[in-house]
């Protein structure tokens, strides 16, 4: 696992899933099944937590440390009580199961993710990125 110092300065990071803040993120996400939640931005889902509350709502955002920010949430407590919410933020370490809706195509969904990581991983390959620090050639 992680630090925490590292997860709170990386949990910030932009709405977009194919936007990463850092190659370690990147990296992490790549080689493990985030990708599959990162591919579920805008769908309608529910997150199991660790304290047996669960709460259902529009996936705004994953990053590669498995938070999740859900909108619209409709939250219920261990106890049953319903609330519902604008907003929720979710830590990775406190995810117990996410379910994943039945019509999403898990193996298109995680290809086309991993084609984003590789998109951005190879932006600079392909003439793209700062000029200054291109290499030089002779």
């Amino acid at each position: 696992m992680e630090s925490e110092g590292t997860e709170s300065q990386l949990s910030g990071s932009g709405s977009g899933s194919a936007v990463f803040s850092s190659i370690q993120e990147r990296t992490i996400a790549e080689n493990s099944m985030v990708v599959l939640l990162q591919g579920l931005q805008g769908e309608v889902t529910t997150v199991d937590l660790r304290d047996e509350s669960t709460a259902r709502g529009r996936v705004v955002n994953v990053d590669a440390f498995m938070n999740v920010r859900l909108a619209e949430v409709l939250y219920r407590n261990r106890r049953g009580q319903l609330t519902h919410l604008q907003d929720l933020f979710i830590t990775g370490r406190n995810v117990r199961y996410v379910h994943i809706p039945d019509h999403v195509d898990i193996m298109k969904t995680m290809q086309g993710q991993l084609a984003k990581i590789h998109r951005v991983r190879n932006f600079a390959s392909e003439g793209g990125g700062r000029k200054e620090y291109a290499k030089k050639t002779k």
